[in-house]
């Protein structure tokens, strides 16, 4: 039995202004065969790979910052290496490689069965470090496509007032037009046309403005209208407001007094308001990822395990990495991509259910148990607060005279905060933390229910391990972000075995070792 290993490098090559593979191969070379059983998916007869691959692939890949459990998602590095000792692979440094595909497939030849082909890695590419030696390419995960505005679209500036909707050039050209998602409270949106009194809160459709405030104090809703041309025509009554919710605007009927805040609701219904479905829809949006590259089941059970809805707005810039971080951190869930590219999202539980792998004293080189990275470092929490329903323009000067003080406290106050507390867990730990944490939720009862989940996720003792273990088959197919495995080893009262969730992972290819932190 032998293991080779198959690189499928996609790059631009000014020769033929085209994009091409290239193939390469470790060991002494390898040529497809007739028969589509004995060749990877999708590769063709009769196709040549270079025996030059030295270091297949060793990329780390975390659900948040290594040894923590929840904040920024990071991107997946590693490295390819490639003899160049002859000087073939010079010509890398005319090939443009930064931010397309790059592929590493796993080949387990038995000559008693058929091989098993197993893709350890599609990711992106960064341009080559070259040397006399060897070429090596720098590899990234597939978050790094998503390292681009969450909101390309910017503000023309060309108005001929009265007419238009895109603001002039003094006041809102190549500034980011805005974004609801879900439901947002009192924003602040832009004035798009200052003749008409015309506001724009969301590029796009909305589902409700429910209100609309000048100084604090609630305007009269009037009609909507079907398109932005049949409000700009209308004359809305002096103290009201008219809508276009198609389009994602409205118009006062007379000049604002002071401040112009809104409370706007984007999405159909509720459960288009949750995080698994704002995470799809800015995905397969903005980011530009096939439905096809999104793991189903995850959106799926994500809204089975949170189906409260949010509120993100967006009037500034924003890359969509840091929304989705806001999202899923909303309900303590983690996003990334798994080794075969597909995007993944699930939220961070104690581990259950029955584990992908075992690993045992024959498979671990090495177990330590290691602090968390998280706050208080790992320390039971007593307490947990919790943040939700943002204000997104917090006002406490220049309201008008007739705000109810029940309205200036709220606000005045960005955020609402619910509160669960467990006291017993100070008598075992003196230095017990509060947790503190930021969310889009918009439902103080989803809120709460959020918040006690994590108190008693938090408030017993979590253990995070880093492991080094031989990378069999099983690992190196089974084994991902966000699986339980099991780990049964004389140590650490492990003896009788203890399932984990895998929140980091390092597999060394050309070594056979694979390096996990595992958190539970």
């Amino acid at each position: 039995m032998s293991v080779i290993y198959l690189a499928h490098v996609t790059v631009y090559d000014p020769d033929t202004a085209s994009e091409v593979v290239l193939r390469y191969c470790s060991g002494t070379g390898f040529v497809t065969g007739t028969n589509s059983a004995y060749r990877p998916p999708g590769v063709a007869a009769h196709v040549y790979y270079e025996p030059r691959i030295k270091q297949p692939a060793s990329m780390r890949r975390d659900c948040f910052s290594k040894g923590t459990t929840g904040g920024e998602s990071t991107i997946g590095y590693g490295e390819l290496v490639l003899v160049n000792s002859d000087g073939g692979l010079d010509a890398f440094l005319d090939y443009g490689l930064d931010g397309r595909e790059i592929e590493i497939i796993r080949g387990q030849m038995d000559p008693w069965q058929l091989p098993t082909w197993t893709t350890v890695l599609l990711g992106t590419m960064e341009q080559p470090r070259i040397s006399i030696s060897e070429v090596a390419i720098r590899l990234r995960d597939r978050q790094a496509e998503l390292d681009k505005p969450i909101q390309p679209n910017k503000f023309a500036g060309s108005n001929v007032l009265p007419a238009g909707l895109e603001g002039v050039d003094g006041d809102l050209k190549g500034k980011p037009k805005p974004k609801a998602y879900g439901k947002v409270y009192n924003v602040a949106p832009p004035c798009v046309n200052t003749s008409k009194l015309a506001y724009q809160v969301n590029d796009g459709a909305v589902t409700d403005i429910t209100a609309v405030y000048d100084r604090g104090v609630a305007l009269t809703k009037g009609a909507d209208y079907a398109t932005s041309a049949l409000m700009l025509a209308a004359v809305p009554a002096a103290g009201a407001f008219i809508t276009c919710f198609a389009e994602g605007y409205f118009m006062l009927g007379s000049s604002p007094a002071g401040q112009i805040t809104a409370d706007v609701t984007q999405g159909a219904a509720a459960s288009n308001r949750t995080v698994a479905q704002v995470v799809k829809s800015i995905l397969t949006g903005p980011g530009g990822v096939s439905s096809a590259d999104i793991s189903a089941s995850d959106i799926t059970d994500l809204d089975t395990a949170n189906s409260a809805e949010i509120g993100l707005w967006v009037d500034a810039e924003m890359n969509i990495r840091s929304a989705l971080d806001m999202l899923t951190n909303s309900i303590g869930a983690w996003w990334g991509v798994d080794r075969t590219g597909v995007f993944r999202t699930k939220r961070l539980e104690a581990p259950t259910g029955t584990p992908v792998a075992t690993l045992t004293g024959v498979e671990i080189i090495r177990l330590d148990r290691v602090a968390s990275n998280d706050a208080g470092a790992g320390i039971p929490a007593w307490g947990s607060k919790l943040k939700y329903k943002r204000h997104w323009t917090t006002q406490d000067n220049d309201l008008a005279g007739s705000v109810t003080n029940a309205r200036r406290a709220e606000i005045r106050e960005e955020w609402r905060t619910v509160v669960a507390e467990d006291a017993s867990v100070k008598t075992a730990h003196l230095l017990a933390q509060e947790l503190e944490f930021e969310t889009l939720l918009v439902d103080a009862t989803a809120s709460a229910t959020e918040n006690t989940r994590r108190l008693d996720l938090y408030k017993t003792r979590r253990d995070r391990f880093e492991v080094r273990a031989g990378l069999d088959d099983v690992l190196a197919s089974s084994i991902d972000l966000g699986e339980v495995i099991e780990i049964a080893y004389p140590r650490f009262g492990l003896d009788a075995g203890r399932s984990f969730v895998v929140i980091g992972m390092q597999p060394d290819l050309r070594t056979g070792i694979v390096d996990l932190t595992v958190w539970g």
